[in-house]
């Protein structure tokens, strides 16, 4: 025998295939009766619609493609790994296909979306990371749906973000009440707005409590573990040490406290270090890294639901994730002051 179609539903019930798929997918639009008669023949059937059928009734793909830069990868970067699990979690609710697509150099090539794009076999994408205006005018000249996370992006997407200003303005008042004044920084200027945020949270914490920053213990321009390294050396070869290091992220601290270990100093009877993200490995690390939770699997949860929300027509709204949270582990030793 074979399977069940979405019209043979239809015609055992005397209503379109359309009104068979309202049903089956909880849309509005059908009267109580018909729904009932529809639904009691799906039971009696036991009737399981294939995608084929949806996507021919629909006429939607049911793939979402989630998209990051060629230049990255999320299964080896902890904070993207984390939102992709909240992604994958929350879309067990609603069946999508999730399709990981990367993203060229739009710069240099006419023909930078993902083929999935370019084909129109998408629903809906899902950017990680920060993404170029002109990748987002073309989305947008596609009637695309889209999302954004972490990104910091401005145009008008929704989009899923933490507030790296409350989150660095956090870590450095907890250095501070702690008893640090001495505070070096340890960031990037590659993406201006965040680099804009992130010193405006450290700088009205240290102003607030008179911390004291010198020119010497300033970094902004690390991009990755080695760069981190390379700054902390820097910091360490300054006339003076400071007492404690504040990083804009947890892989710049863990690579910077590696730099420290290897110059023979001691965490945090020496130097101590506070991060954000609260990445995995941050616990596991030695001594454990104190830093400022950002929920990823709560910002890949959230962008399901926005971007399934676009998709059906539905308002969608910026999402900013508590920004707060600190994590006290090992990493930070308290002055005491005689």
């Amino acid at each position: 025998m074979s399977r069940l179609t979405i019209k043979d539903i239809a015609k055992m019930a005397g209503v379109s295939p359309t009104v068979v798929s309202f049903v089956i997918n909880g849309k509005e639009g059908v009267s109580p009766k018909t729904r009932k008669k529809v639904e009691e023949i799906v039971s009696s059937t036991n009737f399981i619609p294939n995608l084929s059928s949806r996507r021919l009734v629909l006429n939607k793909s049911f793939n979402i493609s989630v998209v990051i830069k060629s230049t990255s990868n999320p299964f080896n970067d902890f904070f993207y790994f984390e939102i992709i699990q909240g992604l994958m979690e929350k879309n067990k609710e609603y069946g999508y296909n999730i399709v990981f697509s990367d993203l060229s150099d739009s710069s240099s090539n006419s023909s930078f979306l993902p083929d999935i794009l370019e084909r129109g076999d998408a629903d809906g994408v899902i950017f990680l990371q920060q993404v170029d205006d002109l990748v987002l005018n073309s989305i947008n000249k596609r009637n695309i749906p889209a999302v954004l996370i972490d990104s910091h992006s401005t145009q008008t997407f929704p989009s899923i973000k933490a507030d790296y200003s409350i989150a660095a303005y956090t870590a450095t008042k907890h250095l501070i009440d702690m008893g640090h004044n001495d505070i070096a920084f340890i960031s990037s200027n590659f993406l201006p707005s965040f680099y804009s945020q992130v010193f405006a949270g450290f700088s009205k914490a240290l102003g607030e409590k008179g911390g004291f920053l010198s020119p010497d213990w300033m970094c902004i321009d690390a991009i990755d573990g080695e760069s981190a390294y390379d700054a902390m050396t820097k910091i360490l070869s300054s006339p003076r040490r400071p007492t404690a290091v504040f990083c804009a992220t947890d892989m710049f601290a863990i690579s910077a406290m590696k730099c420290v270990k290897d110059h023979g100093l001691k965490i945090p009877e020496d130097v101590s270090f506070i991060g954000i993200d609260d990445i995995i490995i941050s616990k596991y690390v030695e001594p454990a890294l104190t830093t400022i939770k950002i929920d990823k699997k709560a910002m890949g949860t959230i962008a399901m639901e926005l971007i399934v929300n676009k998709i059906e027509g539905k308002p969608a709204e910026n999402i900013i994730v508590p920004s707060d949270c600190l994590i006290r582990r090992g990493s930070v030793k308290k002055i005491e002051y005689i």
